[in-house]
């Protein structure tokens, strides 16, 4: 018998690897570990047993989203398996990105203070659950309803400030009154476009600012094998990305028109 209880409503199946979707919109800790990636690929290789991954679907769905278990999905993957076990719980996107935020909080490679912060921002930047009440959001990401006001607070004092800071000590200054929840939910609206758009943006920025090519890049940062599959992905992204921008039905004004008048194929 499993060492693990099968949750109501829930089924047990070993799915191929290549069928689970490990997305980034739930994967929540602020980056993997790769010791324990390391660690669990050896433990794959010398035939260990994992509890299984979360992963969600919906009905008559094929996706399969990763919820839970992103470290030991890479370790698998690395160690060359080519299916896993899997609790499947019904639901899609949304239903997985609750379970992803409180994912951690009492099992695995326990969450640092920055995965509980950015837990809690992504919360507070998802259109649905940003409305919840702020005990329901603390209660979604197994967090003190506290944390939830002071970060909710630092991203209304400065959305733009991605590490929380406002100066080089890392601090912010402290917040002026106690704010409420109906404090919080007249605050100007922040979609989760305008989010990522940032972050994307600010990720363009810092890889241009290399004084290097991509070509020098894994000499002088001795890229792992991990590094390069996440490299691998974002570049067959950002392809997608610009052939569907150049290549789409033009709707007014747009700087394609100037980008491409100066950069005619030969």
């Amino acid at each position: 018998m499993p060492d693990w209880d099968l949750p109501e409503g829930c089924t047990f199946e070993k799915l191929a690897i290549d069928n689970i979707e490990a997305t980034a919109a739930t994967q929540v800790r602020v980056k993997l570990d790769h010791a324990t990636i390391d660690q669990y690929t050896e433990d794959f290789q010398n035939g260990a047993d994992f509890p299984p991954l979360d992963v969600f679907r919906e009905e008559n769905s094929e996706r399969n989203i990763l919820a839970d278990g992103f470290h030991r999905h890479r370790g698998a993957i690395n160690a060359e398996r080519t299916e896993i076990g899997c609790i499947i719980h019904p639901g899609g996107m949304h239903e997985a990105l609750i379970h992803a935020l409180g994912a951690n909080a009492g099992h695995g490679l326990r969450r640092t203070n920055r995965d509980k912060r950015h837990a809690v921002e992504m919360a507070l930047k998802d259109p649905e659950i940003s409305q919840y009440q702020m005990q329901e959001i603390a209660e979604v990401c197994r967090v003190t309803r506290q944390t939830v006001r002071r970060i909710q607070n630092d991203l209304l004092s400065d959305p733009d400030d991605d590490d929380g800071s406002n100066g080089n000590n890392g601090t912010k200054s402290p917040a002026v009154g106690d704010p409420t929840d109906d404090d919080y939910r007249s605050a100007p609206d922040v979609t989760q476009e305008m989010v990522e758009l940032t972050e994307l943006r600010q990720a363009c920025s810092l890889v241009k600012a290399f004084a290097y090519d991509g070509a020098d890049a894994v000499g002088k940062l001795e890229l792992t094998k991990d590094d390069l599959a996440d490299l691998e992905y974002i570049s067959t992204w950002a392809a997608n990305a610009v052939l569907a921008h150049r290549y789409a039905e033009p709707s007014g004004p747009d700087i394609r028109e100037e980008a491409d008048a100066g950069d005619q194929p030969e």
